[in-house]
């Protein structure tokens, strides 16, 4: 029986990549590959072992965030319309297909891909690159578009009748829909519209990091994705949680190098890398009590300010400025 690795994602394209080669008679090992930016918002890294089974195919969940922070950061192919480093995204993945694909013995490797779907990374003439820089030249198929696209090794070779693969291409989603269906699939994500780097709001928070920040770190990253960022001084950043989730999300978070809590009234927690000036600390005191002030009963609010192990408390009374706050600002 001939092994073929899924690239997987869990969304319905790769879900019935997965299953098509389940219904050649073909031994199925699915991948998924995560990172930072691919995880939905408050997962944690430590959400996936290092292997399980989704129904009865096993999967392997690979941790990639150095290589796609570094993707990011030194983009090979360039940036899409915002920060998006879709080709070298899709480059690194095929290339820990190839690596899984060696270490297990299979055969070829196979993907949920569209032809036409994406307009960085599935066009034919980028497709037929990455096959090649991958490794994988005539053993990566692409079973839901494979009849639009020239056969590869294990049609010819019979290892998968070609007639069974499909031949669906752009954006649409209503043959995906009815192939699900068909398969008894019934329950699969919405399509989405991009991965979180493609967002106008992300760029603005990542052009602003790399400009101010030497060495960029995976957290440094992960942080763009949560709270309000406040840019106080060259050197000087603060990032306000938006409500409760991310307050509890940025309490367990290793960034900056004070963290001020809102002891009272009831108010946001924040993180700051400060540049040690008393000035930028009494903005971020102001900043962040902008959002609670108004539930103070005696115009007070008070804070709990942790540098480090050591604990300092403050008091903050006065009207906050709120355009030299929304100044601040990066949006």
């Amino acid at each position: 029986m001939k092994k073929v690795i899924v690239l997987t994602s869990g969304g319905l394209d790769s879900t019935l990549a997965v299953e098509i080669m389940k219904r050649e008679g073909l031994e199925v090992i699915g991948l998924h590959c995560y990172s930072w930016f691919t995880l939905q918002k408050f997962k944690d890294f430590q959400s996936f072992p290092a292997q399980d089974t989704k129904g009865d195919v096993p999967l392997v969940h690979i941790d990639v965030s150095p290589e796609h922070t570094d993707a990011i950061l030194h983009p090979h192919f360039g940036y899409g319309s915002s920060v998006n480093p879709c080709i070298d995204c899709k480059l690194l993945f095929f290339l820990k297909a190839r690596e899984l694909m060696e270490s297990q013995g299979a055969d070829f490797v196979a993907t949920g891909e569209v032809l036409g779907q994406r307009p960085m990374t599935q066009r034919p003439d980028v497709m037929r690159m990455l096959e090649k820089k991958s490794g994988l030249a005539g053993i990566l198929l692409r079973p839901l578009s494979a009849r639009l696209l020239p056969p590869t090794i294990p049609e010819r070779e019979g290892w998968l009748q070609r007639k069974n693969m499909f031949d669906i291409s752009g954006r649409g989603r209503k043959r995906q829909m009815a192939l699900a269906k068909q398969f008894g699939i019934e329950e699969y994500p919405s399509p989405a519209g991009g991965c979180r780097v493609t967002e106008k709001n992300f760029k603005v928070r990542f052009d602003d990091l790399v400009s101010h920040t030497d060495n960029v770190g995976i957290f440094d990253l992960v942080i763009l994705k949560y709270g309000r960022h406040f840019r106080i001084s060259d050197s000087c950043k603060l990032v306000v949680g938006k409500n409760q989730q991310e307050n509890e999300f940025l309490e367990n978070l290793t960034w900056g190098n004070v963290a001020l809590t809102v002891v009272q009234p009831v108010g946001p927690f924040s993180l700051m890398r400060w540049d040690q000036s008393q000035t930028s600390l009494s903005t971020a005191i102001e900043i962040i009590a902008r959002y609670c002030i108004h539930k103070s009963v005696d115009g007070r609010v008070l804070f709990k300010l942790m540098f480090g192990r050591e604990e300092e408390e403050r008091e903050y009374r006065g009207i906050p400025d709120t355009a030299r706050i929304e100044a601040l600002i990066i949006r």
